[in-house]
């Protein structure tokens, strides 16, 4: 079954799980140094910014994105996460998801966890985007729920 996904080289399949619109000049295509081992994507800041001290600021990264599975050409959304060397600074990568249908510019949120300013140079990689499946569907308000062996158990429940 199609569902309406354009064929490519490989008939029904998508040829590229990440389909990238550049919107500024400047802007770089995400990259994944290791296709099919990596988890994520790279992506880069459009321009050069200063994180101050305890501060969150979005990034720019000057690209729309359409994230699909190569196999079946299903949306995909894309979770935003930090890269282990911009975390090694003490910046940390505050908000993350990108729904399969946005189709506006990434921007990355970032805050400075540190005491001194920290600089992110224009081109510089900041942060990775990792495809992820779409398993929302409709909400249906229940009297009971299933019973499970953690039922309501919470915070520390499974041991330390």
């Amino acid at each position: 079954m199609n569902r309406g996904v354009p064929a490519g080289r490989y008939g029904r399949y998508y040829e590229h799980m990440l389909r990238v619109k550049l919107l500024e000049e400047g802007a770089k295509l995400p990259v994944v140094a290791h296709p099919g081992e990596d988890l994520g994507y790279d992506v880069f800041a459009l321009e050069a910014v200063v994180l101050d001290p305890h501060k969150t600021v979005r990034v720019r990264t000057g690209v729309s994105v359409e994230a699909r599975h190569p196999e079946t050409g299903v949306a995909l959304g894309l979770l935003v996460r930090d890269r282990s060397s911009i975390a090694s600074r003490g910046v940390a990568t505050t908000a993350g998801v990108i729904d399969a249908g946005y189709r506006g510019e990434v921007q990355i949120v970032m805050t400075n966890l540190g005491t001194e300013p920290i600089e992110l140079k224009a081109g510089e990689k900041i942060a990775q985007m990792i495809p992820v499946p779409v398993l929302t569907g409709i909400v249906e308000a229940a009297e009971q729920l299933e019973d499970s062996a953690r039922l309501a158990k919470g915070f520390g429940s499974s041991g330390r």
